[in-house]
Order: structure tokens, then C-alpha cells, then sequence
């Protein structure tokens, strides 16, 4: 009996400590707002390259388009990083400064199936209808902005396989 309660002590445990583990992680990613009004910071959120791409469209010298793609549930950033040298400049590169660039307008944001390249997107026929409203929320007036690629940050997509994310905004350039 001795032996049985042993193991059932360690068991409760193993099962304790991997909860905490797990909600500390969880607990530790903070988002921006989402399709609930959830609030968050996106400083927080790791970058992983693997998870779509960014391409930059027309540039007018004080205004220029990003396009943002994404097709996986990690964490997503999207930021006006561009230099006038059509360079990307990343947090990487230790003697590279961030630029001041902000979002000032959403041209293109569905959660969904969307098709088509940077200046030609179009919209799925089953993507959320709160897409924009929380892109707008999350993006206008900053330098960058997070989003989790999920239902729960977009709302319900209808959408049953291949689901993406993808967002054109243009960027104002500050000196």
C-alpha cells in the first residue's frame, strides 16, 4: 500500500509540475488585441520566419506597401522595417536601427483561404468578417503589431483546410 502511494504522489507530481510549466509558457505570451477584445503587448512574441513572408509593394518615398503572409498558428509580426534602400532591416542585425516607419492604413486583411500576391489579394469565400476590424485595432498608428494566426484572435473562419492570414497595410515613413 506503502508503494501505491508513492507512485500516486508522484504521478500528482509530474502532473502539477507540467501544468505550471505549461501555463507559465502560455502565461508568458502576450497578444494583441484580439476577435474578443483580449488585450496584450506584442514585444513579447518571438519571431519565426518559417511561418509565411513579408514582400514590400509600391514605394512613393514617404508612403510604401507591406504585404504580410501567413499559414501556421505561431505568433505573427508585421512591422514597417524597410529602409530607403528597399533593405529589411531585422532586430538580427545588432548595428542596424529600427526604423520610426508607422502603419497608417490597412489596405487588405482576410483570415481565411485569400489568394493572389502583394497589391492583388483577394478575398475567400470563407474568411472571418472581424479580419479587418481587429487588423485596424492592432496595426493603425504603430510601428508594428502581432497577431496568434487562430480563430480565437479572428473570429470564426468557416474555413475547413489550408487556412492563412494575409494583410497589405502601407507604411508612412518618419524622420
Amino acid at each position: 500500500m506503502d508503494i501505491l502511494h508513492s507512485r500516486r504522489r508522484g504521478y500528482i507530481l509530474l502532473l502539477v509540475l507540467s501544468y505550471f510549466s505549461v501555463f507559465g509558457l502560455v502565461s508568458s505570451l502576450n497578444i494583441s488585441d484580439d476577435a474578443r477584445g483580449s488585450k496584450g503587448d506584442d514585444d513579447d512574441i518571438p519571431f519565426i520566419p518559417e511561418a509565411g513572408s513579408t514582400d514590400y509593394g509600391t514605394d512613393t518615398g514617404k508612403e510604401y506597401f507591406v504585404c504580410s503572409e501567413s499559414n501556421l498558428t505561431f505568433p505573427w509580426r508585421v512591422a514597417c522595417d524597410k529602409s530607403k534602400d528597399n533593405d529589411v532591416k531585422t532586430s538580427k542585425d545588432k548595428d542596424v536601427k529600427t526604423s520610426k516607419d508607422v502603419i497608417t492604413k490597412i489596405n487588405f486583411a482576410d483570415y481565411g483561404n485569400p489568394s493572389g500576391k502583394c497589391e492583388h489579394y483577394r478575398h475567400g469565400k470563407c474568411g472571418s468578417p472581424y479580419t479587418m476590424k481587429v487588423v485596424k485595432k492592432n496595426c493603425l498608428g504603430k510601428h508594428k503589431c502581432a497577431f496568434m494566426v487562430t480563430d480565437e484572435m479572428f473570429g470564426q473562419s468557416h474555413c475547413t483546410k489550408d487556412i492563412k492570414f494575409f494583410v497589405q497595410m502601407t507604411c508612412t515613413r518618419r524622420s
